[in-house]
């Protein structure tokens, strides 16, 4: 039954526009979802949200290198940084790994490599979840 859900979880999150949101992998990770997680502390100590910050429409295409990426407002008037998502793979039944670059507006910018199992609304909970 859970694979079923979350089958039809990925359906659904692959009609419209997502194609272009992740290169029609069959699942769409919104870089403005992800960059509310805490990459520089620690991003599995809560639950990781990947879908459903905006419209699938409002997520621009990947670029060349395959990243899809948001751009933070400014911090007091200066770079607030950007949030780019790229995916590695989609593991059977149900894992997704994908890679998370965070930058903060400064010099540093922090990838991560994320695996978890997407949940029916747009969040991986911390069970089973890593990011190195």
């Amino acid at each position: 039954m859970k694979r079923l859900l979350l089958a039809a979880t990925l359906l659904a999150l692959t009609t419209g526009s997502s194609a272009s949101a992740m290169g029609g992998a069959g699942i769409i990770l919104d870089p403005k979802c992800l960059a509310d997680a805490a990459w520089a502390v620690d991003p599995t100590a809560g639950p990781i949200r990947f879908f459903g910050c905006r419209p699938a429409s409002e997520i621009p295409a990947p670029d060349a290198d395959g990243f899809t990426t948001y751009t933070k407002p400014l911090v007091n008037g200066t770079d607030g940084g950007f949030t780019r998502v790229k995916l590695i793979t989609l593991k059977q039944p149900n894992i997704v790994v994908f890679n998370v670059q965070d930058n903060g507006g400064g010099s540093g910018t922090m990838s991560v490599t994320v695996t978890g199992v997407p949940g029916p609304d747009g969040v991986m909970e911390t069970a089973g979840l890593t990011a190195q």
